[in-house]
């Protein structure tokens, strides 16, 4: 009996033991994600951040915050497939009187669980342009994400979609879609206690993704590309607008290549291109390079008009006005310094007939001798007589010998 109660006694203090070493080890770890402003491939490096610090401090929570309009839906959906992949628990927070909309509503359905504020707004979910095709597909994409609610939940999800509808804090909650708490704090406590938070928060590169991948930028960049390739060739000695352009060029289509490209655009940029250098090869018409900066234009809003979650107003108009000045200086400079280039050089003949000299050595009809004349010397032959120092005239050129007479 003495033996079986020491050995129950052992057991428990090796327990307890277990129990304090597991009180006492290191905090668990959250990651918090700070999403704000465009959903795009901006974002998309900011969230592989944080599921890189996940992995990094093998933390048991990412929460991404979120206070967004929307953006592209490429972009949101490569969000939801790292999102999906992440190693530990998921769950969205949008701060009181923050948004969720649009692209950013279906990032925070692709967390476990989602937490919202007082005041907060979620769904706007309806695509721009609304195509059939693209409306029928984030529907489907609601309803997967959405999968822990009933059909009665999913059917009013839904219509984020098909009616473009928004809720407010109160709404989702009670319809279970989110819980309602007023602060991070809040909702840390909800999910365990977690006291060890790593912040992620965009960057300088993120900044610079969001410039570079966006499609109207990479577009702009292809055009402009493109056109100081043209004015290197064309005027010729301005070394280092080819490098540029086409360091420009190769950087668009890299962009291209992992966004997607937009056919009509590049139809388009085509068509500009293949006008202006029409343009160029018959100067003066004017009608060619104009109709030509026009295709190069309308191309950028044809970019953001096939991208769903754009607002074309919003983003295109500033693009195709830095487009059609930036392109309309270009080839303005291309015609000027090929008109240049091209301009009749004068012949040593039309340079030097009826300039004055001054004879360096003495000239006669049977001697030549050396004039000074238009900052050179020059062998010289006359019909007369002319002493050294005398000023002479040019009569005629012949090779590099002049033909002289007194003044």
């Amino acid at each position: 009996m003495k033996k079986l109660a020491a050995l129950i006694f052992s057991i428990l203090f090796l327990l307890l033991i277990a129990r304090l070493n597991t009180a006492y080890s290191e905090p668990q770890t959250v990651i918090v994600v700070h999403l704000s402003g465009r959903v795009d491939y901006g974002m998309v490096y900011v969230v592989k951040k944080g599921v890189s610090k996940v992995e990094e401090n093998k933390a048991q929570l990412m929460i991404i915050e979120i206070d967004s309009y929307g953006g592209y839906l490429a972009a949101a959906d490569e969000i939801i497939e790292e999102l999906s992949s992440c190693n530990c628990r998921v769950i969205a927070w949008i701060p009181p009187g923050a948004k969720a909309v649009s692209a950013g509503a279906l990032i925070a359905l692709a967390a476990e669980k989602i937490y919202m504020g007082p005041g907060a707004v979620f769904g706007a979910c309806q695509p721009i342009p609304s195509s059939d095709k693209v409306v029928k597909y984030v529907e489907a994409r609601v309803r997967s994400l959405a999968k822990t609610a009933n059909q009665t939940v999913k059917s009013e999800l839904e219509k984020m979609v098909s009616e473009n509808r928004a809720f407010t804090t109160e709404e989702l909650a009670s319809m279970g879609v989110v819980e309602e708490v007023s602060s991070l704090l809040d909702a840390l406590n909800r999910e365990g206690g977690y006291s060890r938070i790593i912040a992620v928060e965009p960057d300088l590169f993120s900044e610079l993704a969001s410039l570079l991948f966006d499609p109207g930028v990479a577009l702009v960049m292809l055009v402009i590309g493109i056109l100081l390739i043209l004015l290197e060739i064309k005027a010729t000695g301005m070394q280092g607008w080819g490098i540029l352009g086409g360091t420009m060029v190769l950087l668009a289509f890299y962009v291209f290549n992992i966004i997607g490209p937009n056919l009509l655009a590049f139809t388009l940029v085509i068509a500009g291109i293949a006008l202006i250098i029409l343009e160029l090869k018959k100067p003066g018409i004017q009608v060619f390079g104009i109709l030509g900066i026009i295709c190069l234009t309308l191309s950028v809003f044809i970019q953001y008009a096939q991208r769903p979650y754009v607002n074309i107003i919003e983003y295109a108009p500033p693009l195709a006005f830095f487009l059609l000045a930036v392109s309309t200086f270009i080839v303005i400079t291309i015609q000027k310094a090929s008109k240049a280039l091209s301009m009749k050089k004068p012949t040593l003949e039309e340079r030097l007939v009826g300039k004055v000299g001054i004879a360096k050595t003495p000239i006669s009809p049977a001697k030549p001798g050396v004039v000074y004349v238009e900052g050179e010397t020059w062998t010289a032959y006359s019909s007369e007589e002319i002493r050294e120092g005398e000023k002479v005239v040019v009569e005629k050129v012949s090779g590099l010998t002049l033909y002289v007479k007194k003044t």
